[in-house]
This record gives C-alpha cells, sequence and structure tokens, in this order.
C-alpha cells in the first residue's frame, strides 16, 4: 500500500488533539435530543502547492437548507454501513466525486444544525484535478478555495442568530460573495483551529 503524502499525515496527525468545543455548540446539540443523525465530508486536496477544500451552495429544490453553503454531504440512510459511508456517498451523489477516491484522514467536532440534524464531520484527503459533477436537484454551485482565504482577518464576523427564543452567537464567513454560517461556519472554525494550530497551515 502506497504510504499517504506527507501533508496528510501531517493533517491526520494535527485533527489528534483534544477539542474546545464552543458552549453555544454543547447547547444547541443538549437542547435538540431528537436531532437526526447526518455526516458531511469536509475535503481537502492541493492545488498550485496550496491547501484547498471545496463547498457547494445548496439548490433552492432541496428539502432543508436551500440556498445555503455548506459542505458535502447528507441525512444518514438505512443502508449505510457507517457515518463516514454516508459522508462519501452523499459526496459521491451530489458532486460526483467517486467514494473510493476519497482517503479518510479524520473528524472535526460534531455540530447540530439549528433546524435539527446531528452532523458528523469528517476529513477526506480527494485527488486533484477532479471532475466535478454536481446533481442540479441537490447542488446549484461548487466553490473551491484555498485555506488561505479563509483566514483572512476581514474575512470573518460573529452575527446573532434566534433559536428557540434565543440569541446564539455565530461565526459568519464571508467568501466570494457567499456567506457561511451556522453549522458550516462552525465546522469551518474547528477546520482552521487545527490547521494553523502551529502557525501557518501545513503545504
Amino acid at each position: 500500500m502506497t504510504e499517504p503524502a506527507p501533508w496528510i499525515l501531517e493533517i491526520r496527525r494535527r485533527l489528534e488533539r483534544e477539542w474546545v468545543v464552543p458552549d453555544v455548540v454543547r447547547e444547541i446539540a443538549e437542547g435538540t435530543p431528537d436531532a437526526r443523525p447526518a455526516a458531511v465530508l469536509v475535503p481537502l486536496y492541493v492545488r498550485e502547492r496550496e491547501l484547498w477544500t471545496l463547498l457547494t451552495k445548496r439548490s433552492e429544490t432541496v428539502e432543508s437548507h436551500r440556498g445555503q453553503i455548506a459542505f458535502p454531504g447528507g441525512m444518514e440512510a438505512l443502508d449505510d454501513a457507517s457515518p463516514w459511508e454516508t459522508a462519501v456517498r452523499e459526496t459521491e451523489e451530489e458532486i460526483g466525486l467517486p467514494r473510493k477516491a476519497i482517503l479518510r484522514i479524520g473528524e472535526l467536532p460534531g455540530v447540530t444544525t439549528f433546524t435539527g440534524f446531528r452532523i458528523r464531520a469528517f476529513v477526506g484527503a480527494i485527488p486533484y484535478p477532479f471532475d466535478v459533477r454536481h446533481d442540479p436537484r441537490e447542488v446549484d454551485s461548487v466553490i473551491q478555495v484555498p485555506i488561505r482565504a479563509l483566514m483572512g482577518p476581514t474575512l470573518v464576523e460573529e452575527r446573532a442568530v434566534t433559536w428557540k427564543g434565543r440569541s446564539i452567537p455565530t461565526p459568519v464567513y464571508h467568501l466570494k460573495g457567499h456567506v457561511i454560517w451556522g453549522a458550516t461556519a462552525f465546522l469551518v472554525s474547528s477546520l482552521l483551529e487545527a490547521l494553523v494550530d502551529e502557525g501557518r497551515p501545513p503545504a
């Protein structure tokens, strides 16, 4: 078996850490005991000697989170062998990346959405270049972004969202005219926390 690339091994090491989960994330999870299980993939790849990820803009016809920016993924199916299988199956269905081409690296802390989904978030390496063939019924577009671009100080702000009558602070990222908030923003925050925990992202 071929040894994974050095950048993959480095990120795997950085993800093996003790996470400090924000109080607000824990409170939402505890306040939503009947949340439905779901899983997403946080894809990483090297392009032009930089580390990149990709997100999707959900279509206006999906059942939930219409038009929002998210990592590929979805609800757990009865015949999924594991949450990881949910994440890679949904990724293949949504944007055409073959599940067999995705290498599992690690996992971010789970989050629960305001709409009642309990999300497992898996980090996976994907080959580059790749051929994206998104399903227009689920995905309006695919957004490729270098990790460096997510780290700009003017890119992120904090905004209050009302949940069960309470004002909940959530990070908000502004990216290429898109707004990333809620569960996806918390996942982006956790990803950046791991990738820059030693001052810079791995190359």
